[in-house]
C-alpha cells in the first residue's frame, strides 16, 4: 500500500510541474491593455502562423527529381519532407533533391551549393554555386534543369524559377544549353 502512494505522489508531482512548466511559456499581457499589444506584436494572438507555439510543423510528400542511372532521363521518387513555412518547404524540397541512397536515382544537384533562396510573387530565386566537378555535359545540363523544374515545379504557387549562379544571371548554366531568364512554369 505504501509504494501505490508513493508513485501517486510522484506522478500528481511530475503533473503538477508539467503544468507549471507550461504555464511560464506564455507572455503576460494584461488582457484590458490592448494598447500594449499593438505595440509589442510578438505577444498578440494575431501574431503569423507560424510563430504560433501550437504550430506543428506540415509533413507533407512530394515528388522529387533525379536521374537514372544511366544519366538518360528524368525519374521521381516520393520523399516526405517536414517545414513549418514555404520558404522551409522549398529548402526542404532542394534538400532532398540533393541526396539519394538508392543507386537507380541519381542526383545531379549533389555538389551544388545553395547561396540562397527566396519566393516572392509566385516566383522562386535560387542563387547556386557550382563546382568545376558538377558540370555536366549538353545532355547532363538539360537533365539537371528537368530534375529542378520537376522538383519545384509540383508546388502549385511557384509559377516561375530564376536561377542565379553566385549572384549573377547567366545565360547558361555550363555552357551547352540556353537558360531562360526565368524558367517559366509551362501551362498544363
Amino acid at each position: 500500500m505504501r509504494k501505490k502512494s508513493s508513485y501517486t505522489l510522484v506522478f500528481s508531482l511530475i503533473s503538477l510541474m508539467l503544468v507549471l512548466a507550461g504555464c511560464g511559456d506564455k507572455p503576460a499581457v494584461d488582457p484590458g491593455n490592448k494598447q500594449s499589444e499593438a505595440a509589442n506584436p510578438s505577444t498578440s494572438n494575431a501574431s503569423s502562423p507560424t510563430n504560433t507555439p501550437d504550430n506543428e510543423p506540415t509533413k507533407q510528400e512530394i515528388e522529387v527529381g533525379y536521374v537514372d542511372a544511366e544519366l538518360t532521363e528524368v525519374k521521381t521518387k516520393k520523399e516526405e519532407i517536414t517545414f513549418s513555412d514555404s520558404s522551409e518547404k522549398y529548402r526542404q524540397a532542394f534538400d532532398v533533391m540533393q541526396r539519394s541512397d538508392d543507386p537507380a536515382f541519381i542526383s545531379l544537384w549533389s555538389d551544388i551549393g545553395l547561396e540562397s533562396m527566396d519566393f516572392q510573387d509566385g516566383q522562386l530565386t535560387l542563387d547556386i554555386h557550382i563546382p568545376d566537378q558538377a558540370r555536366l555535359g549538353a545532355g547532363g545540363e538539360l537533365l539537371f534543369l528537368a530534375v529542378l523544374q520537376q522538383t519545384m515545379f509540383q508546388f502549385e504557387e511557384v509559377r516561375s524559377i530564376q536561377l542565379l549562379v553566385d549572384g549573377q544571371e547567366t545565360e547558361s548554366l555550363m555552357g551547352h544549353a540556353e537558360l531562360p531568364n526565368p524558367i517559366i512554369r509551362e501551362s498544363e
